[in-house]
Parts: structure tokens; C-alpha cells; sequence
């Protein structure tokens, strides 16, 4: 009896593939772009993904003073972004981890003028610690880009 549900499963599912109401997660169209293959790969990410018009940028680091980090970040997420065919203007979400809040909030200025009054919705995490313990600062964002392009 139970190999009789087994198969009468397998077939169900065959007929719902054919039909095209079940499609595979694999088929999803992932344009990636790898900043730094080899780290990446090494540390197993991808620095950005574009599926359709959504823009997926993992977290950016740099080196430096508080203040040095976010402008350099900013601008590496931006021309990212440039890559694609957009601008920080198309950013809608962004994620900032930080190991020292009052520091990042202290210079908020300088995100603020990345994005020249149209900001994104926005999540600030004080971590412990971050990938290297030079980073003070990792921000991530998510945009959507005006049209789909090749």
C-alpha cells in the first residue's frame, strides 16, 4: 500500500511539472556580479545578484576611521549599483551593522548625503564583531532598478 501512495505521488507531481505549476527553485535567473572572485569564493558569497529588477548587494566593508568607512562603502555600493543601471536613488532597503552605534550615528551625515533625501527603509544593528576586526562598519542594501536589462 505504501509503495502504490508512493507512486501514485511521483505522478502527481511529473503532472504538475509538465503543467508548469510547480517550478524548480533552480530555474530562478540570477545575474551575479563578484567584486573579488576569489575571496568571495573563498568565503562562499556573491558581492551582488540581480533577479529581474531587484538588486541584491551583500554587506560592504572597508578599512579606516568611522567616518572613512561609510563614505568608501557608500561609494563602492553606489558604483555597484551604476553597474546596473541604477543609482542609490533605487535603494529601498538597507541593513547597517555596526560595532560602535554612537560612532556610526555620530556620522549619519554622511550616509545621509549618499542618498540626497530619499531614503530607504533601514535597520541599524550594533554587533559585537564583524568579518575582520578592522571593519567598524558593513552595510547592506537592496535596490530595484528601473527596467530589466540583459
Amino acid at each position: 500500500m505504501k509503495s502504490r501512495y508512493l507512486v501514485v505521488s511521483a505522478i502527481i507531481t511529473l503532472i504538475l511539472f509538465s503543467a508548469g505549476y510547480v517550478h524548480a527553485q533552480s530555474n530562478i535567473p540570477k545575474l551575479k556580479y563578484q567584486e573579488n572572485k576569489l575571496l568571495e569564493d573563498e568565503i562562499g558569497y556573491t558581492h551582488a545578484i540581480r533577479n529581474g529588477n531587484t538588486l541584491y548587494i551583500s554587506g560592504t566593508t572597508a578599512t579606516g576611521e568611522m567616518d572613512e568607512q561609510i563614505k568608501k562603502i557608500m561609494e563602492d555600493i553606489r558604483e555597484t549599483i551604476v553597474k546596473y543601471g541604477g543609482t542609490l536613488q533605487n535603494v529601498v532597503k538597507q541593513t547597517v551593522y555596526t560595532t560602535d552605534l554612537d560612532s556610526f550615528m555620530a556620522n549619519k551625515i554622511i550616509i545621509k548625503s549618499f542618498y540626497g533625501g530619499e531614503y530607504p527603509v533601514s535597520t541599524f544593528v550594533e554587533v559585537k564583531r564583524l568579518l575582520l576586526p578592522q571593519f567598524k562598519v558593513e552595510i547592506e542594501v537592496t535596490a530595484i532598478l528601473p527596467s530589466v536589462r540583459p
